[in-house]
């Protein structure tokens, strides 16, 4: 019986090449009902029928065949390791594994979209393109601090800008945020503009979710946006919003609400769209929603192409050389490329763009002024 015993073990390792590996063989020794052989292509076999068990000492067989010759000295993995062919089947820590067949024995950890719906890990690009199909429109607006370049001079309008929104992080649920901008402008000669104006803001925000296919983002703030060179009183806005997101299916959001600008020349905006995810095509998604629709491209794990529309400009409180007061708007249309790229704890991007439909007008004088189209350069970071 051991001379067969070892024959049949050196025609298995012979035939199959699993040294190594410890062979279950039921029935051999014990009469017990016999296996069947399996190829390197299915083994081990479905949890179902086999669970591996660490193998038994040397020299005993205890319903399986010993270890190969050499078990003492077989590598072994490191037990935070979890290994199993094609990442099906997980061998339990320690187990010993043949080093012809360690890269074919590597398991590539599951990875949860934000539904908590599991996929198995291609590399991280792909993880990208699938977390992106799969998430969710649920942040109407999120924590944004931007540098903007927008050129002019004569009796054209420049403007640069240092700012941040009032708005939190993306991964945050509730909490109150603060906002500063600094606005330097530069003309047009025939209109006596200031050559700073700032703003200043606090709000609060709260994102929550009724069920699994409900959810809204509210948000409200006060600032105060004026040159500061007398009362600022008439510089006290509020904006605000308020936008729910109903999810259809796993790649299709429907949104809806109104968006509180506080400005003079638009109080208000409807806000209205859909965001949808083609599962034919992940790396692209489109959330079609007015008035901030952005279209992505994934290009890597951490890298994206866009492009946007949004309105830029607002309102202020200001004073003219002859020490009166006034209410200044400016208001633009941009349509944005974009390239964002990504680490752990927050986006980064840079913009440019076309700025079309550029004007400023006042509250109380019949003054108006319109002005070329230009381009923009934006470096925005968000969280």
């Amino acid at each position: 019986m051991q001379l067969f015993r070892k024959t049949m073990k050196r025609f298995l390792i012979a035939l199959f090449g699993l040294n190594g590996l410890a062979i279950p063989f039921h029935g051999i020794a014990s009469g017990q009902e016999g296996f069947t052989p399996y190829s390197l292509g299915s083994y081990p076999p479905t949890s179902a029928s086999y669970s591996p068990s660490k193998p038994s000492p040397a020299g005993e067989s205890n319903g399986f065949f010993t270890s190969l010759d050499h078990q003492a000295s077989a590598p072994t993995l490191p037990p935070e390791v979890r290994t199993g062919l094609d990442g099906e089947l997980p061998v339990e820590q320690g187990y010993p594994v043949d080093p012809l067949l360690e890269k074919q024995l590597r398991y590539i950890p599951p990875v949860a979209d934000v539904e908590g719906i599991i996929f198995e890990s291609q590399d991280p690009a792909q993880e990208a393109i699938q977390i992106c199909c799969n998430e969710r429109y649920s942040n109407y607006r999120h924590s944004e601090s931007s540098l903007t370049f927008l050129p002019g001079s004569d009796n054209q309008f420049g403007w640069f800008s240092l700012e941040s929104q009032p708005y939190i992080a993306r991964g945050q649920r509730s909490g109150i945020s603060t906002a500063i901008g600094f606005h330097w402008l530069n003309g047009p000669r025939n209109i006596d503009l200031p050559a700073h104006l700032y703003d200043f803001a606090i709000g609060y925000q709260i994102r929550r979710s009724f069920s699994h296919s409900i959810s809204f983002d509210l948000s409200t703030n006060v600032g105060v946006y004026s040159d500061f060179e007398d009362s600022a009183r008439d510089g006290v806005r509020f904006p605000s919003h308020a936008v729910g997101m109903y999810r259809w299916n796993k790649n299709t959001d429907f949104v809806m609400g109104v968006d509180y600008l506080s400005r003079d020349d638009i109080k208000i905006l409807p806000v209205f769209g859909v965001s949808w995810r083609n599962p034919n095509r992940p790396w692209w998604r489109m959330d079609l929603v007015f008035p901030r629709p952005k279209i992505e491209y994934i290009l890597g794990a951490t890298q994206k192409l866009y492009v946007a529309g949004l309105m830029g400009g607002g309102t202020w409180d200001i004073e003219f050389p002859d020490e009166s007061d006034d209410v200044l708007t400016y208001r633009d249309f941009r349509l944005i490329f974009g390239y964002e790229s990504s680490s752990q704890n927050s986006r980064s991007g840079i913009e440019m763009g076309y700025v079309f439909d550029r004007q400023i007008d006042f509250r109380s004088r019949p003054t108006e002024a319109e002005f070329d189209s230009a381009f923009v350069i934006r470096l925005v970071r968000w969280q």
